[in-house]
């Protein structure tokens, strides 16, 4: 395919004394395709090269790799274009094309040298030439070709031409491509943002509305081109626009950056006609080109609130949350053992009073679900939680992000800043790893427990807030305290009401509820259908520890999902096979109390039971199992009060 003919005007030209005839042809074919680009471009180019270079048919196409086929984007033949034309690569001269970083020339003779060619014969071929195109990276993208029905010799003023218009050919796919991709992923954003139900505005730094979607101009009754400009109190009622600008001024006070909040309750927002409606409203952030900008997210939830609920809201609030605390079942707590039912009824307790609360447990074992349970059945549920970590940041920032400090107050300080109890003021502070603050910091906590007061670094000033304090810990702080780690004082100030959130190795019958919980959140969030767990498997949930308690569960089953291509789930080699591998050896000079004789005893009776459906006589039972005689595992399950739990 594609050939350079021997009658070429170069050819004649060059014989002419006093002539530049590479000069001449690259003129003219410049002058005949400088002002177009695109498909245009292209055509003029395949169309001025077959005739000042003299040849029967000149194309450039572009490469799809995944079926290894060549697409005309311009086909010059026999003086008239031909659309849509396209051929496989393979046994055709544009194959080593692909290959060859030079021009592949062949000057007669192509027929005979590429037979399986199912065009060159109808196109009367006899010479070809051709040349890859690339982009920036060296890929192929495409090619150029010339080809000609008579013989065509080597004549570097023809290669040279055609190397150039090559290299601007290359640069105009790339061009294409790109122009393409960027269409193509602006049609995709502008699918996902107007695609959504949800209005979605655009903030500048002065909060000014600078885009919104199609939701947003439905939901407002307002034309974009009229709300773009405007400032973004003109959609929500005085009170509202306050909570939303409090809510914009805790992130900007944030060191997070690109960050999101929802804003606690509803906002009341106004449509053009002056009607009212309740929405959520989610918050985040930016910066783009060295300027701050903000998004907000509005759901509107008119249609969701019942009349009753409405009323329930605007008047009785209060008693709204102590029936949530009779009622609720705090859904994102799953399991119905009795140790996590144990650990429900103590939130249920305390939520309505507000009484300092410290939450115990394992890492991994959803501490912060509980804290969020006593905050969100409390009287101050429609305030804000606020959060931190005091093992996630460095020791001499705790205090500033606690209290807040004032500009200069040390280096890097070069604005006032609030801290996470100014912003939780008649809110919840959920202090999680409690056992990681420095004992410096403890005194300043304590006053705060007892005064409900603090100083910023840096101020003399005393802030007073209205908070509650819920605390978390996987340490055991009665040793930290023995060992000088933790203030005595705050520890008693801090365990007022304490609650245990067990480890997922002593709530019968929740791992495998909680595995199932995991599948149906990741299936769906992955989009895919999954079978349920295999008996096998469910016998190695029960089996394994979990010494990372849900954390680990949740890990290991989206895992699993992520390795499925099939819709089944199967835990082999993300689980140790077998008992005898559940439980590290103790060290070798640990000498082991009898009550931690009795706990590793009793649970190893449990798993004996789980892996065995909790049967206890016969072959394949627990006593079996275990090695003991049925009536000596009876009695030890009498002994230690181990009952079965229900798994549906």
């Amino acid at each position: 395919m594609g050939t350079l003919i021997s009658s070429f005007p170069s050819q004649r030209v060059m014989q002419q004394k006093n002539k530049v005839p590479g000069l001449i042809l690259l003129k003219q074919i410049i002058e005949n395709t400088s002002s177009f680009t695109g498909v245009t471009f292209f055509k003029s180019l395949v169309r001025q090269l077959a005739e000042v270079l003299g040849v029967h048919a000149v194309w450039v196409t572009q490469y799809h790799p995944d079926t290894h086929v060549l697409k005309a984007i311009a086909f010059w033949f026999d003086n008239a274009f031909v659309d849509q034309y396209e051929y496989q690569v393979k046994g055709t001269p544009c194959e080593p094309v692909l290959t060859n970083p030079d021009i592949c020339h062949v000057p007669k003779n192509v027929i005979q040298l590429y037979p399986d060619d199912p065009d060159l014969k109808s196109l009367g071929a006899v010479s070809y030439m051709g040349l890859s195109l690339k982009d920036e990276s060296g890929k192929v993208i495409g090619h150029l070709a010339l080809l000609d029905n008579k013989p065509m010799p080597e004549l570097p003023e023809v290669f040279a031409i055609f190397k150039i218009f090559a290299s601007r050919a290359g640069a105009e796919l790339r061009r294409e491509i790109i122009h393409k991709q960027l269409k193509e992923s602006e049609s995709k954003l502008n699918r996902l943002v107007n695609g959504t139900s949800d209005a979605i505005i655009e903030l500048d730094s002065k909060l000014h509305i600078t885009q919104l979607n199609m939701a947003a101009g439905n939901l407002f009754r307002i034309e974009a081109t009229k709300a773009i400009g405007n400032r973004v109190n003109t959609l929500f009622s005085m009170d509202s626009f306050n909570k939303l600008y409090s809510a914009l001024q805790g992130l900007n006070s944030s060191r997070m950056r690109n960050c999101s909040v929802r804003i606690a309750g509803q906002l009341c927002c106004l449509k053009a006609s002056g009607e009212t409606f309740p929405a959520d409203v989610n918050l985040s952030d930016y910066k783009f080109n060295d300027e701050r900008f903000y998004v907000l997210y509005i759901r509107n939830v008119e249609e969701a609130l019942s009349d009753k609920l409405k009323i329930e809201r605007l008047h009785t609030e209060t008693s709204m949350l102590r029936e949530k605390i009779a009622f609720n079942e705090f859904d994102y707590i799953i399991g119905n053992s009795t140790a996590i039912t144990k650990s429900l009824q103590a939130v249920k307790q305390v939520a309505p009073t507000d009484a300092t609360v410290l939450i115990q447990g394992e890492t991994g074992t959803g501490k912060e679900l509980f804290a969020r349970a006593v905050h969100e059945a409390s009287r101050r549920g429609s305030e804000n939680m606020v959060t931190m970590n005091c093992a996630a940041l460095p020791s001499q920032l705790i205090e500033s992000e606690l209290f807040g400090h004032l500009k200069g107050a040390f280096t890097g300080a070069t604005a006032n800043r609030e801290g996470r109890f100014t912003l939780a003021d008649k809110g919840t502070i959920f202090l999680d790893e409690i056992g990681e603050l420095p004992l410096e910091l403890q005194a300043k906590l304590l006053r705060v427990i007892q005064e409900g007061e603090f100083q910023p670094v840096g101020s003399s000033r005393t802030v007073k807030v209205d908070v509650r304090i819920i605390a978390a810990t996987h340490k055991d702080l009665k040793k930290q305290v023995e060992a000088g780690a933790f203030r005595e004082d705050l520890y008693f100030r801090l365990n007022v009401f304490p609650i245990m959130v067990p480890p997922l190795r002593e709530r019968e019958g929740d791992v495998e509820i909680l595995a199932k919980a995991f599948i149906s959140k990741f299936s769906r969030k992955k989009g895919l259908k999954m079978k349920p767990l295999g008996k096998e498997d469910i016998h190695k949930l029960y089996a394994y520890p979990w010494p990372g308690n849900i954390r680990e569960l949740q890990n290991i089953i989206e895992r699993a999902i992520i390795l499925s291509d099939d819709g089944e789930i199967s835990l082999n080699h993300l689980l140790p096979a077998g008992p005898d591998k559940m439980r590290e050896p103790a060290a070798v000079n640990e000498i082991l109390t009898d009550e931690m004789i009795r706990q590793l005893e009793k649970e190893n009776i449990i798993r004996a039971l789980n892996l065995t459906q909790w049967k206890i006589s016969g072959k394949d039972g627990a006593a079996s199992l275990l090695n003991l005689p049925r009536t000596t595992l009876a009695s030890k399950i009498k002994k230690y009060a181990i009952r079965r739990m229900a798994s549906g």
